[in-house]
């Protein structure tokens, strides 16, 4: 039960991260702002929190493994419908998240192993 409440956690910080975040950026910002806010998302604040992310999943890898995964793909879902282009480049941050996480998931893990 509490693995649950973990993972549903994880799941509301992840829908704000790579949802809400990249939603405000594109309704709520001028566009004089707006490119600087994407960049400080794209390349600092998701990266970021895909390691963070990727590291607590290391803890346990059985039940939270999906969860770099599911944060990538929320943040193509929300890149593809708040900045209104299909660009390729989205793919490419969103593996870029992926393998970071997973990374950083297979760090914690071989730490904790070592103990």
């Amino acid at each position: 039960m509490r693995n649950r409440r973990i993972i549903m956690m994880w799941l509301s910080a992840t829908i704000a991260v790579m949802f809400a975040l990249p939603f405000c950026v594109a309704r709520l910002a001028s566009e004089c702002s707006g490119m600087a806010l994407c960049m400080m998302l794209f390349f600092i604040v998701n990266p970021i929190y895909s390691a963070i992310l990727g590291f607590r999943c290391g803890r346990d890898v059985r039940q939270m493994w999906s969860l770099p995964l599911i944060s990538s793909i929320t943040f193509l879902a929300g890149a593809w419908l708040f900045f209104d282009i299909r660009e390729v480049w989205f793919i490419i941050y969103a593996a870029t998240y992926l393998a970071i996480g997973w990374v950083a998931m297979g760090i914690n893990r071989y730490l904790n192993n070592k103990r």
